[in-house]
């Protein structure tokens, strides 16, 4: 490559070490194969407060005397919408973050296929056209979650098959199995875990970035589970998206010293993708925050230095 290369310096390499960050987790099933609850059982263990983004009409609220959490209901799915969430569950302090389901921001009303197919229907372009608008947008999200300042957990409907089986007696049955989740091919790769529910309270875990998990079949999900995710999650030297990363980018008293010296840590956390809201409330990626706000402070020129006291005549 010559010389005149514009590309940015070449980070060195350094020793690896062992991080703890925090969990991204997914449970996919079928209706009833109780996603929620497991969900909400799992995160009770993970730490508090507990926000739920709810695409089943409410029907999470059931479960709240057995765990508390606060809730945001949703009935359209616009990729953007789950994007403004995350940003004010980061902003809220939200510990623990569940999405239940994130299938409905795929496929549901004004979901990611929704806005694809609208696209192809008005005209603009066909399929290929409406992916190269929306893709950034899924990757937006994608981000955002990956960079949320807590735990996330996930729900995903899973598309099911019949299989005829016979119990102990000989006896035929029909049961309905998962075939995949209602989400992109590649959605698993997104997650330190995914788990497939069944019948009978019951999860398995195939390939798994949690050792402990790699390939369990665990009866009555629940707490248990909860203790173990965390455990692996706290294993390590804390770099993780934190909150307060937030909180400095907003100060109203930042300067362009101290934005630069954010914009270092949130690389460092890889962390710019956060959801985060501006000064003005409105939904923005932390790297952009940081970028906007040193750019007009910037514009504002130099800071007025402080008078000096006159020398004594």
């Amino acid at each position: 490559m010559s010389s005149g290369s514009s590309l940015s310096p070449m980070p060195e390499f350094r020793p690896a070490v062992k991080e703890s960050r925090p969990v991204r987790l997914a449970f996919e099933g079928p209706s009833g194969s109780g996603r929620t609850l497991t969900s909400l059982l799992v995160a009770a263990q993970l730490g508090e407060p507990i926000a739920l983004i709810d695409t089943e009409r409410g029907m999470a609220a059931k479960y709240a005397d057995q765990v508390p959490f606060h809730t945001q209901e949703f009935t359209r799915y616009d990729p953007m919408s789950l994007f403004a969430a995350l940003a004010h569950a980061a902003v809220g302090g939200y510990l623990v973050l569940i999405v239940d389901t994130y299938s409905a921001f795929w496929s549901g009303a004004g979901g990611m296929l929704d806005k694809v197919d609208g696209e192809a229907r008005a005209g603009y372009g066909g399929t290929n056209a409406g992916w190269s608008k929306h893709r950034p947008v899924e990757r937006a999200v994608t981000e955002a979650l990956a960079a949320y300042p807590g735990h996330v957990i996930v729900t995903l409907k899973a598309r099911t098959d019949t299989v005829i089986e016979s119990d102990s007696h000989g006896r035929q049955y029909a049961r309905r199995i998962s075939v995949r989740p209602e989400q992109r091919a590649d959605i698993e790769y997104d997650f330190d875990a995914v788990g497939t529910l069944g019948p009978v309270a019951t999860v398995h875990f195939g390939k798994s970035r949690i050792p402990a998990l790699a390939g369990e079949v665990i009866e009555q999900p629940g707490e248990d589970l909860g203790r173990t995710i965390l455990a692996w999650a706290d294993d390590g030297a804390p770099n993780w998206p934190q909150r307060s990363f937030i909180e400095r980018a907003r100060d109203p008293h930042a300067t362009v010293d101290s934005l630069r010296e954010r914009w270092s840590e949130i690389v460092t956390a890889r962390a710019a993708g956060m959801a985060a809201l501006d000064l003005h409330d409105q939904p923005i990626t932390l790297a952009e925050l940081v970028s906007s706000r040193g750019r007009h402070l910037r514009a504002l020129g130099p800071e007025p230095q402080p008078a000096q006291p006159a020398p004594p005549v």
